[in-house]
């Protein structure tokens, strides 16, 4: 393998099921072997059943633009009034333990990280919900207000715009159908 690990992108809109997919392929053990998962850091706030260092490392937007300041982000980005950001010692122990990155990101975040490193070290894929019908309805199962709901669907159709900018595109309708097409892809683009 080379110096330089393979980065795997999974992003699209809020409720498209871009981290169930992702915990679903990394279950899979001669897959999981080959990764190293970065996980973002966010100044939002926690949602039920979400766990720090599991899900996101939760921190007060202070900390996080100090940080930001330190230059302590592969990237990082504002969606409304929260920031998100991927530490680049997830990118180092990836480099450093020879095996491939993978991460969750917005959209915005992905597009940054393929115009900053060399095309054929990143597979970009953008999972999208069915419908925004389902959109909605998976937005609410996660006990989000009404007017997130609304921000987020929003958000979600200028996030549509960048889909054809991405590797691949999985509609997930179907979670068996979704997480095989994403394994599929994954297990093509691998670094051995």
């Amino acid at each position: 393998m080379s110096s330089n690990p393979r980065i795997f992108i999974l992003s699209g809109p809020s409720g498209a099921g871009k981290t169930t997919l992702l915990n679903i392929l990394l279950r899979k053990k001669n897959i999981q072997k080959k990764f190293v998962r970065a996980i973002s850091f966010t100044t939002r706030k926690k949602r039920p059943g979400e766990k720090e260092g599991r899900d996101y490392f939760f921190i007060s937007k202070k900390e996080f633009l100090a940080l930001k300041k330190q230059n302590f982000f592969l990237e990082s980005q504002r969606v409304f009034d929260n920031y998100y950001g991927t530490p680049k010692y997830f990118y180092e122990e990836a480099k450093n333990e020879g095996k491939n990155l993978i991460l969750c990101i917005d959209v915005k975040g992905g597009m940054y990280l393929k115009s900053k490193y060399k095309l054929d070290r990143i597979i970009a894929l953008f999972i999208t919900a069915p419908s925004e019908l389902a959109l909605r309805k998976r937005l609410k199962g996660r006990i989000e207000d009404d007017e997130t709901i609304q921000k987020r669907v929003a958000l979600s159709s200028k996030e549509m715009e960048f889909a054809k900018h991405y590797d691949g595109i999985i509609i997930n309708e179907d979670l068996k159908k979704a997480s095989a097409a994403l394994e599929k892809i994954v297990r093509q683009n691998l670094n051995n």
